[in-house]
């Protein structure tokens, strides 16, 4: 039986309680586990990450194919010396290009080729059959209707909790 303080049983980390500390462990893992299994199954079947993967996904859905360095780093959460690591791999594999900004000489943007198109659209494919097998198929409906609830609303906390700035920058 769980120790209790103020009829809660205790986690032994601070300010959680045992509920809470099992439900955050098994989010927590839940998430590292898809994660991984998504990552794996892409880089099998397509030689891509998952963060390959999401970075030629925002393009892909940005107005002309092209996206600025410093919002795909933002987009991903990302520091921008990883994004530019990124892209230039993404670059050698011909999915990619890199150009300075039209707007600001200074600025660098990415923009996806076709092949990049195909190759993510192919890689999507993988990547939702995947989610709705090992995802949302372990729930019912409703279930699915509660996590994405759920989810917007932790979100939408975070958002008002830790407003975007570039990562690495103060």
């Amino acid at each position: 039986m769980e120790p209790l303080i103020a009829g809660r049983s205790v986690s032994e980390v601070p300010a959680l309680d045992f509920a809470e500390m099992r439900s955050w462990q098994n989010f927590l893992e839940a998430a590292l586990r898809m994660s991984a299994m998504l990552n794996r199954s892409l880089v099998e079947s397509h030689n891509l990450t998952l963060v390959d993967v999401r970075l030629l996904d925002m393009l892909n859905k940005s107005p002309g194919g092209s996206a600025r360095m410093g919002d795909l780093a933002d987009g991903l959460m990302s520091l921008p010396s990883r994004v530019t690591r990124q892209i230039r791999r993404l670059e050698g594999h011909g999915l990619v290009r890199r150009q300075a900004s039209p707007d600001d000489g200074r600025g660098v943007v990415a923009t996806i080729t076709d092949q990049g198109r195909m190759a993510v659209s192919r890689a999507m494919t993988t990547y939702g059959l995947c989610v709705k097998t090992h995802f949302l198929g372990q729930l019912s409906r409703p279930q699915v209707a509660a996590l994405g609830e759920n989810c917007r609303r932790v979100n939408a906390g975070l958002k008002l909790a830790a407003p975007p700035t570039r990562l690495g920058r103060a």
